[in-house]
C-alpha cells in the first residue's frame, strides 16, 4: 500500500506504510531531501505562524462602529501577544447595565490615558434599528471609546472565550497576552472597574 503524503513545505511525496516508518527516524545516512521530511513528520511545522493581525485593523470610532456578522473576522481582539492589557466589554443597547458601565469604562480610558491599556466596547445589538442609534447614543453619552458590532449570535464562540459564559449582558474580558480575567456582570463603581485593571496594568 503507497500513502500519498502532502506537506506544505515539502511538496508531495509517495511511500509505502514501512517507509513511512523507517523515514520518521533520522539516521545520518538518509539523503538530505527524505532528512527534511523526517523534520517536518516529528514536528509537523515548517515555519513561524502568521503574525496575529494588530486590533487597528479591525476597531472604528464610535461615531460610526464597524459591524461584523462573523467572530471570526474579529478573533484578532482576543489573540494580541503585546503588552498592552485589553479591555474588552460586550454590551447591547437594551442592556441597561451594559448601558450604566459605559461612563465608567470611559473614564478608566482616561485615568489610564499614559498606560498600554486599550478599551474595546463590542455591541451584540442585532435588529438594524438598534445599530443605527449606537452613534449618537455614544455621543449623548460622550462616550469615545473604539466600538465595533458583532452580530453573530452562535454559541460556540462565547465558549471558546469562556466556557461560563452564557451569553449574559454586560461581560467583560481583561487580558494581557496569556493572563484572562472575565467579568460576567456590571462594574459598579470606579474603584470596581480600576481594580479589575489594575493586577494587569501594573505588571
Amino acid at each position: 500500500m503507497k500513502i500519498n503524503l502532502q506537506l506544505p513545505c515539502l511538496g508531495s511525496y509517495l511511500l509505502t506504510a514501512p517507509e513511512i516508518l523507517w523515514r520518521s527516524i533520522p539516521h545520518v545516512f538518509q539523503p538530505k531531501g527524505l532528512a527534511a521530511l523526517t523534520i517536518a513528520l516529528l514536528f509537523g511545522a515548517c515555519g513561524p505562524a502568521d503574525p496575529v493581525p494588530p486590533v487597528s485593523t479591525i476597531l472604528s470610532p464610535a461615531s460610526a462602529p464597524k459591524i461584523y456578522q462573523d467572530y471570526v473576522a474579529v478573533a484578532p481582539l482576543f489573540e494580541q501577544q503585546g503588552d498592552t492589557t485589553y479591555l474588552i466589554n460586550f454590551w447591547a443597547t437594551w442592556c441597561k447595565p451594559c448601558l450604566e458601565e459605559l461612563p465608567l469604562l470611559q473614564q478608566l480610558s482616561e485615568d489610564h490615558a499614559d498606560d498600554a491599556l486599550q478599551i474595546i466596547l463590542v455591541s451584540l445589538d442585532t435588529e438594524p434599528s438598534a445599530i443605527d442609534r449606537i452613534p449618537a447614543y455614544l455621543k449623548e453619552q460622550r462616550i469615545e471609546l473604539p466600538t465595533i458590532v458583532l452580530t453573530d449570535e452562535g454559541n460556540e464562540w462565547k465558549r471558546n472565550l469562556d466556557d461560563k459564559w452564557d451569553g449574559s449582558l454586560p461581560t467583560t474580558l481583561i487580558y494581557r497576552k496569556e493572563l484572562r480575567y472575565v467579568y460576567r456582570r456590571p462594574f459598579m463603581s470606579m474603584p470596581d472597574v480600576s481594580g479589575a485593571v489594575a493586577p494587569l496594568v501594573s505588571q
